[in-house]
């Protein structure tokens, strides 16, 4: 983690702070010359910079550690437990929240459901007024990160389209959150907030250079991670997989394209056919539209061969977004996640199949395809990620004692 040339001192000084940071949030335990070895920073520099971290309650001296040539040395970590952000995840009629420090350690997690047809202003006071009373409960939030449907305009605050939920168009998200609380608030597309969320916290294989993220659950999009940093495009929308279209003859999408991907293997697209297709997998009593989802992966598990052709169609698709991935961006690795991603063997063989038939040779072999392993959402880790990302590389000026 080699540190760029940057001519300002004072902007120095920050990237300097936050490559450390970021350094011992991957190590977790490093001693100041490693720090040195791995960053290029001179002794000195290292010394005067730790100093100044555990000064703002940052990083923590944690005793006597075995460092080069066996020899005894003070170890460093960083004071994640008392510096936490709170992560959410907005879809489409679940709302999800969490609190996480900045090692991606999760401590706890709710969530609440609402009509599409809701009005809004409803939605986000409860929304607002949970996150109030998650601040008043744990006093060391530094951050708040909240995941949203794409496409998302960030310049503009407010979501491009989002099927289905006509009403939430002309919400200025930026608006609404930006002096609502006391701790910084950071808006991101649920997408490319799980890519972040697997490139941090993924733990794949290094060294890395790019990892697509396709989200394929009430919606479909993906995030592309370059070198640490999101493929954004001019307005932040860039990768938008969910609507390229895959049939020009296709039915029209709200977003105005025809046979956009979105419209053909969705959590919502599935579950419809499922129940014009094999009603009687079903039970009588409603349990929640993610338990739905589930009935369809159980029957395909246990032989259901309407469901499992069902799933065969979705990984059809699915690898289509992969194809295209592949093509456009050149990742080293696609992580799937969200709903669809719950069916895990079901689909996965299935999708590289099908993205080997149709993508360039040379490009798919050198690209894994793997279903997201991580234990708590993609997208409500990833919301937290880009708090923790964007407060990392200002340690300085979010990130104080306590």
């Amino acid at each position: 983690m080699k540190i760029n040339p940057i001519v300002n001192n004072s902007d120095m000084n920050e990237a300097h702070r936050s490559v450390i940071v970021k350094l011992l949030q991957q190590k977790e335990l490093c001693t100041r010359a490693e720090i040195a070895k791995l960053t290029g920073l001179t002794q000195a520099s290292i010394t005067k910079i730790v100093s100044s971290l555990i000064d703002m309650g940052i990083v923590l001296e944690v005793g006597s550690v075995k460092g080069e040539g066996n020899r005894r040395a003070i170890g460093l970590r960083l004071n994640s437990e008392e510096n936490r952000v709170i992560g959410i995840k907005f879809s489409r009629w679940l709302i999800e929240t969490g609190v996480f420090d900045i090692s991606g350690k999760n401590y706890s997690r709710d969530s609440f459901e609402f009509d599409m047809n809701e009005d809004p202003a409803k939605v986000l006071s409860k929304l607002k007024s949970n996150i109030h009373e998650m601040l008043e409960k744990h006093k060391n939030i530094v951050a708040v990160g909240m995941a949203v449907p794409g496409p998302y305009l960030r310049q503009e605050g407010h979501i491009a389209i989002v099927t289905r939920m006509s009403k939430w168009h002309d919400v200025d998200f930026v608006k609404e959150f930006k002096d609502e609380f006391s701790r910084p608030f950071f808006i991101e597309q649920d997408a490319n907030s799980g890519a972040m969320a697997e490139w941090w916290f993924g733990n794949h294989e290094k060294p890395m250079e790019s990892l697509a993220y396709m989200l394929v659950g009430e919606g479909v999009g993906s995030g592309i991670v370059e070198n640490e940093k999101l493929i954004l495009g001019k307005l932040g929308t860039a990768s938008e997989v969910g609507h390229m279209s895959i049939d020009v003859n296709g039915k029209r999408c709200e977003c105005g394209n025809y046979g956009c991907l979105e419209m053909y293997c969705s959590a919502p697209v599935m579950l419809q056919r499922a129940k014009q297709e094999m009603p009687e997998i079903f039970s009588k009593k409603h349990e929640g539209r993610t338990r739905e989802h589930e009935m369809i992966f159980e029957a395909a598990r246990q032989g259901n061969k309407k469901a499992l052709a069902l799933l065969k169609e979705m990984a059809r698709y699915i690898s289509y977004g992969c194809v295209n991935l592949i093509n456009a961006y050149n990742p080293d690795i696609i992580v799937i996640g969200d709903l669809m991603a719950k069916a895990g063997n079901l689909i996965l063989e299935d999708i590289k199949n099908f993205t080997e038939e149709r993508a360039i040779p040379e490009l798919y072999e050198k690209t894994k395809i793997m279903i997201s392993e991580l234990e708590v959402d993609p997208t409500l880790y990833g919301a937290a990620a880009i708090a923790t990302d964007r407060i990392l590389r200002k340690p300085s000026e979010y990130l104080t004692k306590k």
